[in-house]
């Protein structure tokens, strides 16, 4: 009898601690269900070292970056006024010439040298008619009259001599010299080509003052406009810019590169761009204001960008939009409250609602 009752109570015992057992383990698990539904819960609990510092606005550049080549300034047709072959090409296209330099060479054309001795036969034709119709007034064998129409024939041949010398029938050979400071763009002429007076030998553009033509997206034309200022710098990474003025901005498409094509002025004498250089063009539209913060502030993961600031004593996440990024600051836009300080340190670490201790950081940024 004694060991029945022993048996039956060492029974109850272990069906005792087996209940114990089963409610400890379901309540276990239902503690971390309640953790994985919740996590902000959990996050709650624990807590993050942080750097903070409160949010400024800055006034910052609105900029428009476009590409471009650097062209001459004004194009110019260079000739001779006279008539004559070409005897020798001095420059070739591409070419920087300066001022009074030999462009070319012409031979004199034989028509040019005729007109000009027919024209200097007549000068001393009429000047012997006027000593000799003078010479018959004074005998009285001749009128004033007569006088006076012999000396306006001889006028008139002089002044057909002196046409005849501008336009060089009086030289064998002339030079066609640089006008300016200019680029040879192209040249008409090849050596031997006989050419009519006035004819264009080649394209001189100048350097004294060059200019950019650049392309701008159609949506971002409706910001600019003549006068702006832009800064110019080669593609090569280092070089330095140079600044210029839009003068043109055309008012359609163009065809072939699809943007809107603009123009701009370089400073007289720019010696670090050439012709034919390509270009990019920093264009400055103007100035905004904006939240900047240090660019390790903001972070981004399937939701977006966003940063977060503390309330309270927990981490608070606000989705942000980045604007603008010059060196290690970047400007955001969002529904961020100015009263609370911003992360900067420790923020990859954060969730929404963690409780975090602030270190205030004690530098302030460069502005």
């Amino acid at each position: 009898m004694t060991r029945t009752r022993t048996g039956a109570a060492v029974a109850a015992i272990a069906a005792l601690l087996i209940v114990v057992a089963v409610g400890w383990a379901v309540a276990r698990r239902a503690a971390a269900d309640g953790a994985a539904a919740d996590p902000s819960s959990a996050a709650a609990s624990v807590s993050a070292l942080v750097q903070t510092e409160r949010l400024s606005r800055q006034s910052l550049p609105i900029d428009l970056v476009a590409y471009g080549e650097v062209l001459t300034g004004r194009i110019e047709a260079v000739g001779f006024a006279r008539a004559g072959q070409v005897a020798q090409l001095r420059v070739t296209p591409g070419q920087r010439v300066r001022k009074g330099a030999t462009l070319a060479t012409l031979a004199s054309d034989p028509a040019s040298r005729l007109a000009y001795s027919q024209a200097a036969n007549a000068v001393r034709f009429a000047q012997s008619e006027l000593q000799r119709t003078e010479r018959l007034l004074a005998l009285q064998l001749a009128t004033r009259s007569q006088v006076d129409a012999a000396s306006r024939q001889l006028q008139d041949a002089q002044a057909s001599l002196d046409a005849q010398i501008e336009l060089g029938g009086n030289l064998g050979s002339a030079t066609v010299l640089a006008p300016f400071d200019g680029v040879v763009t192209s040249i008409a002429v090849a050596q031997g080509d006989r050419v009519q007076p006035g004819a264009s030998l080649l394209q001189l553009g100048h350097v004294d003052a060059m200019q950019v033509q650049l392309g701008i997206e159609p949506d971002d034309s409706r910001l600019v406009r003549p006068g702006m200022t832009v800064d110019v710098r080669p593609l090569d990474a280092g070089a330095q810019s140079v600044p210029a003025t839009l003068t043109q901005i055309q008012g359609l498409v163009d065809a072939r590169t699809r943007l809107v094509m603009a123009v701009a002025a370089l400073p007289a004498h720019t010696s670090t761009l050439v012709p034919g250089m390509r270009v990019r063009v920093t264009i400055h539209v103007g100035r905004r204001e904006a939240w900047v913060v240090p660019r390790q502030a903001v972070l981004a993961d399937a939701q977006g960008d966003h940063v977060f600031q503390v309330a309270g004593g927990k981490a608070r996440r606000v989705a942000v939009t980045q604007q603008q990024q010059t060196g290690e600051q970047v400007a955001i836009d969002g529904a961020l409250d100015a009263a609370l300080p911003l992360v900067v340190l420790g923020n990859y670490e954060l969730q929404d609602g963690m409780r975090v201790r602030e270190q205030v950081q004690q530098q302030e940024r460069a502005r």
